[in-house]
């Protein structure tokens, strides 16, 4: 094994064929692996700089990334105290239990910051069925940002606390990865190693959508891009991948990674906060713009993404006020689970389709700042 002195870089080395023809090699000679990535024929470790050339020119290397930082996409947060107390408890109760088949069944993966236990998540039962820490290896769901909890209750969050504010897939259940810090940081090869859990595990908690409100900006090699080699890999293995497009906006070209993939559900944020007063809907300023560096017409549609009130992950009983294309892609990731729930034959494609094409267009916005348009999210209140 090596045992030099020389300063280590975390790279991600792909096989041409299998991680077997290359993992020993690498041990040996170069450092310690962190992650085996068998879903994408890649290891995750770090080795000296100054040997990642020759590394390079091994005949079974395919090729060689950086292991870079990705972050979390909120624009702001702020809590707010809600009645816990219903007004007119039967008839809530039977507006917020007897609406929540939506769902029902089919696990979402929230790869974030953790989740905390929130009564909206584990009360009348516990529908957080998993947790995986990679960063600490804690057995028990925790979140030290929020970020992640904030996202879950979007999408499955049943308003037991408030009986108001619930998700849009309030019987999902809900697989926590936590592959982002308490800052909100993480590497790709953490949001890669979390795919590659979820591709091992998705069949035992019925994993249908994998939630992904983070990113990292594009850089022109996108055949090279980890984050969009690992989305289209879970794809292809049958989850539907959501993931916010950015908060980069208004220009344009501004789409993160992995939003930039073709087989993704890239979701930008919608302001509807004005909505009530004058009927006036909007794309979000900050909101991530196409097209891609490729050419391909992003987002695929946009949802909610302003103001968004939802679980505060300090307190159990508690909610907060998040903005952010990660408070967008939730919104949509509840949805494909409605649509698995009452046809769980659909595949990732087709429920792509179904969502973008049935997305109302805004007007005075652009293809490539609304995709398709907005979520109809009433079509899918019956599901």
């Amino acid at each position: 094994m090596y045992s030099g002195n020389g300063e280590l870089t975390p790279v991600i080395i792909y096989s041409k064929r299998t991680i077997n023809e290359i993992r020993d090699c690498i041990i040996e000679n170069y450092g310690q692996i962190k992650y085996e990535l068998p879903f994408i024929n890649a290891v995750s470790v770090e080795i000296p700089k100054e040997k990642i050339e020759k590394l390079s020119a091994y005949k079974m290397i395919g090729s060689i990334s950086e292991d870079a930082i990705v972050s979390k996409a909120p624009i702001f947060a702020r809590t707010r105290k809600v009645q816990t107390k219903c007004g007119n408890y039967p008839d809530d109760m039977e507006r917020i239990y007897g609406s929540v088949e939506r769902g029902k069944g089919v696990g979402v993966a929230v790869i974030d910051t953790g989740v905390s236990p929130h009564y909206d998540l584990v009360k009348p039962y516990n529908r957080i069925v998993a947790f995986k820490d990679l960063l600490a290896d804690k057995e028990l769901p925790y979140d030290d940002d929020g970020h992640g909890t904030h996202v879950a209750g979007i999408i499955a969050g049943n308003g037991y606390t408030s009986c108001k504010y619930t998700g849009t897939a309030p019987c999902a259940s809900v697989i926590a990865i936590k592959a982002l810090d308490e800052s909100g940081n993480g590497t790709e090869s953490d949001i890669l190693a979390a795919l590659q859990w979820i591709v091992n595990n998705g069949p035992i908690y019925n994993i249908r959508v994998i939630n992904l409100s983070l990113g990292i900006k594009v850089e022109p090699s996108y055949d090279d891009d980890p984050l969009i080699k690992g989305a289209n890999a879970a794809v292809r293995h049958g989850y539907s991948v959501v993931t916010a497009a950015g908060n980069n906006g208004p220009g344009k070209c501004t789409i993160n990674s992995p939003g930039t993939s073709p087989l993704v559900i890239t979701v930008g944020a919608a302001d509807l906060t004005h909505c009530e007063e004058n009927g006036e809907i909007k794309v979000a300023g900050f909101s991530s713009r196409g097209p891609t560096l490729a050419g391909d017409s992003k987002p695929d549609l946009v949802a909610p993404g302003v103001d968004i009130c939802s679980l505060d992950g300090k307190n159990p009983k508690g909610y907060a006020v998040q903005s952010g294309t990660s408070m967008a892609a939730p919104v949509v990731s509840g949805v494909a689970a409605c649509l698995y729930a009452t046809r769980p034959n659909l595949t990732p494609a087709q429920v792509k389709q179904i969502l973008v094409q049935e997305a109302l267009p805004i007007e005075k916005e652009d293809r490539f700042a609304q995709g398709r348009g907005l979520l109809n999210y009433k079509m899918f209140l019956n599901l």
